[in-house]
Order: structure tokens, then C-alpha cells, then sequence
């Protein structure tokens, strides 16, 4: 699956054992507070085929900071470029969060996405749910966030228990599109992108969404079928 690149970026997110990689840019920044993050949308592109093996070397930039307003934070795009060892791209991580006490400091506002979902029927809808353990799973990745796995830490910031990681329900909708579209051909998926929504818990059955537009790019929502909220919203898949 190729959003297996995601995964190198991850492990600078309180993980435990601690895998040394880049810090995250805004670690240098002098008194600027980084807890109560949250990854609000992230776009990978992948450069050339992921080998089965190798070493890869990472370097993480500040690409894009937007003032969201005093007291509403800013809005911090971090770029993980992934290199092999001849030193050639061969996928790249834009992550968008939102730092809560950055705001109002006279900059840029956020952009709105470029993609715009079709008022139509979509011409896919397929359906799937996240086993109970599926945090659980998922944190062998090296994500070992507490939020997803600790009932009390769960508690403390505001949910009744632990939840989904948002790049699982990336994986997933990567999965199930490549099925759709282009089936038993991963290697041809160039990007996908998307905005993290409502959260997701263990458990919930969702439905996932896609209009097809165009001979290479499809957009997707991934909606949850208790509540009709979005887990993923102003998504967009191309491939070659």
C-alpha cells in the first residue's frame, strides 16, 4: 500500500522507545508551545516505486505558516522529504496541523482546498469498519501516541475512549481506492491528500465515497455511517 510513506514521518509524535529521527522543525523555535497539537490534513506524494529495502534519509522544513486569528492558532505546514541513499526523492509528506497558541500574528490566512466534491451521486460507495483493536494494530507502525491506547489519557482530552489514528483511516481509504480504480496496480498511485474531520472510534462502520474526475484523479469522503459525519473530507487521489 503506498501510503507505507507516511510511516517514516511518524515517529517524532511521542513515541515510546523514542526512534531517532528528525525533529520536527518547530522544536527549534525559542517558546513556542506545541502541546494540543492537531494534524488537521496531510498529503503524500510518491516520487518513485518504495524499494522493499534500503536506508532513507529524512529532512523535515517549515513550508507554510497561516494565521488562523487571535486565540484560533495558526495553521503549520512541516514537508518531509524522504531521499534514498543516491539522494534521489522518493516521497514526500506535507503535514498540516494546527498549533493552538500561535495565532494572531498578523499573517496569512489559511487557503481553501482545491478540491470541491461533486453534488452528485458518487460513482463509488464502499463500505468497511475498523475492528475493536484497530488502534492497537496500528500502533506497531511505531505511532504510539497515547491517545490512541490509554482509557485515562483518552479521558483527559475529552474522549470517552481511545481513537483511530487518522493516517489508519488514510491507509484505509488508500486501500479500498486503489481496488476501485486500479486494481492489483499500487505502484501507479502518484498522491493522495486529504482534511482529518470527525474522529473515529474502534468499532465504527463508515463508507467511503469516491467521484471519479478525470482518466487519473478521483476525489473521496469517508463518512461514518452512525452520524453521517465526516472522517475524511476534501480528499483527491491521482495515479499514472
Amino acid at each position: 500500500v503506498p501510503t507505507f510513506g507516511v510511516i517514516p514521518c511518524t515517529a517524532t509524535f511521542g513515541t515510546e522507545p523514542y526512534s531517532e529521527q528528525p525533529l520536527m522543525p518547530t522544536k527549534k523555535i525559542e517558546g513556542l508551545r506545541s502541546d494540543g497539537t492537531l494534524h488537521m490534513d496531510h498529503k503524500l506524494v510518491i516520487h518513485k516505486p518504495i524499494s522493499k529495502e534500503g536506508k532513507l534519509h529524512l529532512e523535515k522544513v517549515i513550508s507554510a505558516v497561516y494565521d488562523r486569528g487571535e486565540g484560533k492558532g495558526a495553521k503549520i505546514n512541516v514537508d518531509i522529504i524522504a531521499k534514498d541513499e543516491a539522494g534521489d526523492p522518493v516521497f514526500t509528506n506535507t503535514m498540516g496541523y494546527l498549533n493552538r497558541w500561535a495565532g494572531g500574528f498578523g499573517g496569512p490566512k489559511v487557503p481553501h482546498s482545491t478540491v470541491v466534491i461533486p453534488e452528485r451521486e458518487a460513482d463509488y460507495e464502499i463500505k468497511d469498519a475498523y475492528p475493536e483493536n484497530a488502534p492497537l494494530l496500528y500502533r506497531l507502525t511505531g505511532d504510539t501516541y497515547p491517545l490512541h491506547a490509554d482509557p485515562a489519557f483518552a479521558k483527559k482530552a475529552g474522549f470517552d475512549r481511545p481513537i483511530v489514528h487518522g493516517l489508519c483511516s488514510l491507509g484505509y481509504a488508500c486501500r479500498m481506492m486503489i481496488d476501485a480504480l486500479f486494481p492489483g496496480e499500487p505502484e501507479r498511485m502518484v498522491s493522495i491528500e486529504n482534511q482529518f474531520r470527525a474522529v473515529a472510534l474502534p468499532g465504527d462502520h463508515f463508507t467511503l465515497h469516491v467521484w471519479k474526475t478525470g482518466e487519473n484523479e478521483a476525489l473521496f469522503r469517508m463518512v461514518k455511517d452512525s452520524d453521517g459525519k465526516a472522517i475524511l473530507d476534501y480528499g483527491r487521489m491521482t495515479w499514472k
